[in-house]
């Protein structure tokens, strides 16, 4: 111990071998061992110390956090929660109890519970400035920027020499589409750490969501030129690296990132996905897939089948057809907002980029304003969602009226139409058509095969939780349907169908349908969509600022022998496939 205290690790570790050797069974031995391994970079080896030390004091509280803690370190996250969840359970203001479990749902990819558990370790020590980035962080990594955003400015505001405080701050500004204010932050984080490898990724994409990919190429090249194959490097780099017919050097560095083993759980998903997508340009499609396996491989499988189909029912139950009828309406209704539903990868942001092209219309991205106003009011009613929607007042269907089009004049004070683009909308149409009556939606369709494997093959955000596996995909697509088939029914907002294939066969007509839907004059620039400055922030930042293309549809026949378990998902649902 004296040793350890003293900084000397290395006799530290000599002299707790030398006591175990004759005392196998110490316990103060195996924890001090276990501390100098952990402090060395040695988690794995850690674990079997720890596991031994519990043995021998299995009610040790404080021994199984600390057990907790080193399989977390050691990326074994799995076994982690289940130890670490007992530890805080029993010590209810330990705040590193909470603080450990949540990094163990982090690194696992679940990232509101990780909220939870940050702020709960927060509660217990509201003066430390660093839970407060790390709740921000959880937020950030769940898609939540707005209310990751005053976590991550605290924080900012009390560490302004830190880099990576202005770097998520920036993130959290991103995901909420204010871009620009992003970029400002970025500049900040690169003033103090030139060198920080997530605000250069971020940049760069940042350029290249305005369309400057000359610019952020060279940004990313001399960051990996300077600093080596970093993952978030990497990943920036690789995935502009196809269209500066880099390929090679693209796969290069990506393999070296992978190799380097430095990749979180979260990270190491999108280096998988782009190598894919580079061996794809290059026409190795069996070694594309193998790296699209890979990739979904990393997502935790937490898709239940049964409380989607429970979901289903309960929607089309509490939207029934005589409940349309008898639910209260919004007493003002606006026609402002244009939805744009479907399931991901079906061309909702080109459609959004057409509309966004009219001089009358504003895109606004994927808004997450629906989703909050339905928990919002689940919580004023006491109940959960979709159920409590049946206890509607006018009241709160009014108020929720006003502070959806409050959100859209925020962005575009003067625009006769705002465009939201969150294809998961379609979950709320029920909703959408009592507090919005008059908003136009627009159904987004795709060949079923061509949809699923396209999100499969696209590193979506976890809570796309059914896209990793190809069976769940199946059955998540069969449910769609079956709720979208009972919005056809029962809905009377004006709502038309656009199918994807339809759209990039013919544009014109498909945008003059379109344009004409909405109730705006034609207007030529619709058609010119790929030169609209506007910043995109989806996985099709980069096909929109092209003409129309035609690539990407039968694109799952490349891919066909690999699609067994989706054709089969998708039969038993009763979507025919090839």
């Amino acid at each position: 111990m004296a040793h350890y205290r003293a900084g000397r690790r290395g006799e530290a570790e000599s002299v707790c071998r030398r006591v175990l050797s004759a005392q196998p069974g110490n316990v103060d031995a195996l924890r001090l061992l276990a501390a100098v391994l952990r402090e060395t970079g040695r988690a794995g080896e850690a674990v079997e110390h720890l596991t031994a030390a519990c043995r021998h004091r299995p009610s040790s509280t404080p021994l199984a956090g600390e057990l907790g803690m080193t399989l977390v370190l050691a990326s074994r996250h799995e076994e982690a929660i289940p130890l670490l969840e007992s530890v805080a359970r029993a010590m209810p203001r330990s705040p590193q109890a909470h603080f450990w479990l949540g990094r163990a749902h982090l690194d696992g990819l679940r990232s509101n519970k990780a909220a939870r558990c940050f702020q709960a370790a927060y509660d217990c020590a509201p003066d430390n400035a660093e839970l407060m980035s790390m709740i921000g962080v959880a937020m950030l990594s769940a898609g939540r920027g707005a209310d990751a955003e005053p976590w991550l400015r605290r924080y900012a505001e009390r560490r302004p020499e830190s880099a990576l405080a202005h770097s998520n701050l920036a993130a959290a500004l991103n995901q909420q589409g204010r871009h620009e204010e992003a970029e400002a932050c970025l500049h900040e984080a690169l003033r103090l750490d030139p060198s920080l490898e997530n605000a250069i990724a971020a940049l760069a994409r940042h350029l290249r969501r305005k369309g400057e990919y000359e610019e952020a190429f060279r940004v990313v090249e001399e960051a990996v030129g300077r600093l080596g194959p970093r993952p978030h490097l990497a990943s920036a780099y690789a995935e502009l690296c196809e269209r500066h017919g880099k390929v090679e050097e693209g796969v290069g560095v990506v393999r070296s990132a992978l190799a380097s083993g430095k990749a979180p759980a979260q990270q190491g998903i999108g280096l998988w996905f782009t190598l894919a997508r580079l061996l794809e340009a290059a026409g190795d499609d069996e070694a594309a897939w193998d790296a699209y396996v890979r990739g979904n491989d990393l997502y935790p499988r937490g898709f239940r089948a049964e409380a989607k189909r429970r979901f289903t029912d309960e929607m089309i139950a509490t939207f029934s057809e005589e409940a349309m009828r008898s639910l209260p309406r919004a007493s003002e209704p606006c026609d402002l907002p244009v939805f744009v539903v479907g399931m991901p990868r079906s061309g909702t942001t080109l459609i959004e980029q057409i509309i966004a092209s009219h001089p009358e219309a504003v895109g606004a991205g994927e808004m997450l304003v629906v989703p909050r106003l339905c928990a919002d009011l689940a919580r004023r009613l006491r109940a959960g969602w979709p159920g409590a929607m049946s206890g509607l007042t006018p009241d709160l269907v009014n108020d929720a009226s006003r502070r959806y089009v409050e959100a859209l004049r925020e962005i575009a004070p003067d625009a006769r139409r705002v465009v939201d683009k969150l294809p998961h909308n379609f979950e709320a149409l029920g909703l959408i058509n009592l507090i919005l009556p008059k908003a136009h939606v627009i159904h987004c369709t795709r060949d079923p095969m061509d949809t699923c494997v396209s999100c499969y093959l696209t590193p979506l955000s976890p809570m796309h939780n059914y896209r990793s596996r190809l069976d769940d995909l199946g059955f998540a697509y069969n449910e769609y349907l079956r709720l979208m088939e009972h919005w056809r029914r029962v809905l009377d907002v004006p709502m038309m169908s656009v199918a994807y294939e339809d759209l990039v066969g013919d544009v014109e007509s498909a945008a003059r349908r379109i344009i004409e839907f909405i109730g705006l004059p034609w207007d030529d620039r619709c058609l010119r969509f790929h030169e609209n400055a506007r910043s995109v922030s989806t996985a099709s930042v980069d096909q929109v600022r092209r003409p129309i293309y035609t690539t990407s549809v039968a694109r799952w026949k490349r891919y066909e022998a690999h699609l067994g378990p989706l054709k089969e998902a998708l039969a038993r649902g009763g979507t025919p496939t090839p």
